[in-house]
Parts: structure tokens; sequence; C-alpha cells
């Protein structure tokens, strides 16, 4: 089994969330409903709240807004007053001088009698680790003020010149990412249009000595094209804190109406209920962004159908299965190809292949242990004849049920450890994969 497929969540997951040491975990996997009215944002070093931090509520199924973004006030708190009732998710953006380092699963449901026009989008089980309070937290680490290399500027409309607020303006905008966290390359704008993005990698061309922007941004919103965006800096300059520039963004309009569909399978049968959503391709390799463009997103039918519409002439790349907990995780594979579409034109991307999701039971990712675990537990994989776990560094024997009983010559000292699966039918075929790896702290042991 190759594990490379694996490789970019997890790489995500280890940049961007570290390790959160959540109240009222537990290996209850009940769904949670709750009124998240509050998100309070504290310095993790000494529990100070921390003003500055914008924080948006996101519609899982479409990559849209649903509230926000709404910035911490000098007491920590961002209040989004009453949200409408459905699956949403927190995504929360650091501000200068610091950045995100962990907050609660992202994935939530608001109380109220379920839309029973749509199939669930999230599953049953393990939607929810959020604890049964009106007050959310996220902690933020203090890191180095505003580091370069910067970009900071305002986007605005291309034809009235008037600044647009919920832009996504990134080098990667997993919008439906992993962990509900951001990096310092990764902003938001509010009513004003301004962004700040930092870290962003120049290198300087040996021969020119001028520098070049190595990675653009790209920057979505609903209703508009996205746009692929570099700074050019002028011959010979060396200023990497680059300010008050203007991104115009243009409204799509009745001509872009192309459109990308196909179908999800599972295990030879369609896969029913997996979100699908799209990022955009600026070039002619496998550079992509990921689940990103907002509003451009769809849920499969019982089928496993999708239809994407509304689409701007551009290339894009397909992301199915990307929400936490909705029973699918997608590998790279040869038939996810960039999608060249048109003017108005009708793409059929034919049939991708999706995974079980696997999600790793106890330790849950972020619990905190008081004694090293003696046993591994994660959801079954239907047809699974072998599962692989991956402890660590290293391999754990194969089982064919799912638990294992950790070996006593396995050492667990105090500290962050990590672990995720990997599930086989009788061929060797993977069918089945955790989408990010459950990280878990052993605490020392009292004086």
């Amino acid at each position: 089994m190759k594990a490379h497929t694996l490789r970019r969540p997890y790489l995500l997951t280890a940049i961007i969330c570290g390790f959160v040491l959540l109240a009222g975990c537990s290996d209850d996997k009940e769904t949670i409903t709750v009124d998240p009215d509050l998100v309070l944002v504290v310095d993790e070093a000494d529990g100070s709240p921390v003003a500055g931090i914008k924080v948006v509520v996101m519609d899982p199924r479409s990559n849209l807004p649903v509230a926000g973004p709404v910035v911490s006030g000098t007491d920590g708190i961002c209040n989004f007053g009453t949200l409408p009732e459905g699956d949403h998710r927190l995504l929360v953006f650091g501000g200068v001088g610091y950045q995100v380092h962990a907050q609660v699963d992202m994935y939530f449901r608001t109380s109220g009698p379920a839309d029973t026009s749509v199939q669930p989008l999230l599953s049953p089980v393990g939607v929810a680790r959020i604890p049964p309070a009106r007050v959310v937290e996220t902690l933020v680490r203090k890191v180095a003020p505003d580091s370069l290399p910067r970009i900071a500027g305002q986007v605005v409309d291309a034809g009235s010149g008037d600044p647009l607020s919920r832009v996504f303006v990134s080098l990667s905008p997993y919008l439906t990412g992993y962990q509900g966290a951001t990096s310092a390359s990764d902003d938001i704008t509010g009513q004003d249009g301004h962004f700040s993005v930092s870290q962003i990698i120049f290198a300087k061309d040996p021969y020119t000595g001028n520098l070049i922007q190595v990675s653009p941004l790209r920057i979505t919103r609903q209703g508009y094209r996205p746009v692929i965006w570099s700074y050019y800096p002028p011959h010979g300059s060396d200023n990497v804190d680059i300010c008050g520039v203007t991104i115009t963004m243009t409204p799509v309009d009745d001509d872009d109406n192309g459109s990308i569909s196909g179908r999800l399978m599972r295990d030879g049968l369609p896969a029913a209920g997996v979100a699908v959503g799209l990022g955009v391709v600026d070039l002619p390799v496998m550079e992509k962004a990921g689940a990103g463009l907002p509003g451009w997103a769809a849920v499969t039918d019982q089928d496993g159908r999708y239809i994407i519409g509304g689409l701007p002439a551009g290339t894009y790349i397909l992301r199915p299965g990307f929400p936490l907990n909705d029973g699918a995780f997608f590998p790279d594979q040869p038939g996810n190809v960039p999608q060249e579409v048109g003017q108005s034109q009708a793409i059929d991307a034919g049939d991708l292949n999706v995974l079980h999701e696997i999600e790793p039971l106890f330790p849950s990712h972020g619990l905190a242990l008081v004694a090293p675990p003696t046993t591994l537990h994660w959801t079954e994989v239907p047809g699974t004849t072998s599962y692989e776990v991956r402890f660590n560094r290293g391999i754990l024997p194969p089982t064919d049920t799912n638990s294992i009983e950790l070996p006593e010559s396995l050492v667990i000292t105090p500290g962050l450890h990590y672990w995720y699966v990997l599930a086989a039918k009788g061929t060797g075929q993977l069918i089945g994969a955790s989408q990010v790896q459950a990280v878990f702290r052993l605490l020392e042991p009292p004086d």
C-alpha cells in the first residue's frame, strides 16, 4: 500500500494546527448541537484575550460565508449573534503578530430541526467535539509581528472601484480545509476590502538579480471571477514589505455559465452525500488551490452524480470529500486532471473514486491523557481484511479488526504523539484512510 496519497493533508494539518488541548473532549461521539454565539480568542501562553483575530462561519456545502468576518475585540470575543440552523464550520484567520495554533474541531451543527430536503452532509457520529456551551475557544500563538515577506492592500470591484468584503486571499485557499485554522499567508477582507498576507516566498533571479514571487496569490469571492495575482518588484528592488497594492475583481455575468459534472464511486458503487469543491489552476501543471472557490461546490446525489455550474472560462481541479466526517477520503489519482472550461462549456469529468474515511476514535485528535493508551480504536470500514496502523514514525502489526493493543515494547513518553489508519481488502487495494492524523498529548506525571 502506498501512503503518498496522504501526504498533503497530513502535512497541512501538522503545519497549521499543532496541538489543541480540548476541555470537555472525550471518546463520546454523539452529535452535539450548539449555538456558538461567541468565539473567544486567547493567547495559549497565558490565557489572556487577543484582539484583531478574524473569524468566519462557513457553510461546508457551498464554501460560502454564513457570518463574519467578525474581529475579536480587546476582550478576545467575536459575537456572531444567532446563527441559522444547519451544518457549519469555523474558519479562523490570525492577526498581526499571531498565528492560529488550534481550536475545537471546526464542524458543528446548530440546534433546530434538520433540513429534510437535503441529505445531511455531516455523518451522525463524530460531527462535533464542541462542548455544550455558548463559547468556543480558539488558541493563538505569538509570532514575529507581521513577518516578512508581506503583501498588503485592498480588493475592489473592477467597475465601481468599491471595496469588496469576504474576499479570500491566499497562496492556497483551502477554505474547506483541515482543522479550521489558517496560515500567515491567508486572509479574508472585511468591509474595507483590506488584506494583509505574510510569509510570501520570493526568490532572486540568478541572472538579473530581481525578486520573483514563487507562488501567486489566489483571490476568490462569490459572484466574481477568480484572480491569480503576483507582485513583480521593480528592477533591482529588494523590498519585501509590499503595501498599498490594489487588486480588482470582475463580477461573473450571464456568459459565465460553464459547468463541470461527474460521478463519485466507492467500492464500485455510487457515493452519495459527498461534497465536491473546486480549486483554480493557474499553471499547466498540477498546481491547484484545493477545494477553495467560494460558492462553487455541490453534493452528490443518490447516483453519486454532481454538477457545478455558473463557472467562468478557466481551468479547474476537483476536490471531492473535503469536510471531515463526511465519510469520504479522496486520494490523488490519475483521472483527476485539470479541467479546461470554455465560455458556457459543459465538461464531463467522468468517474472519480473516493475511499472510506477512517475516524480515529481513541485517542481522538486533541485528547490529553494522564496515562499512556494501551489500545487504539477507529471506525470500521466494510470489506476490510487488513488495517495498517501508523503510530508516530512506526507501523504496527496488521490487524483485521478496528482496534489494536499496543505492544508493551512501545514506550510512549510525555508529549505529542500522532496516529492514523489505512484499510485494505484482500487484493491489497486501499479502500479506506484517515483524512487527518489524530494528535494527542501524554501529560507529564504529577509531582
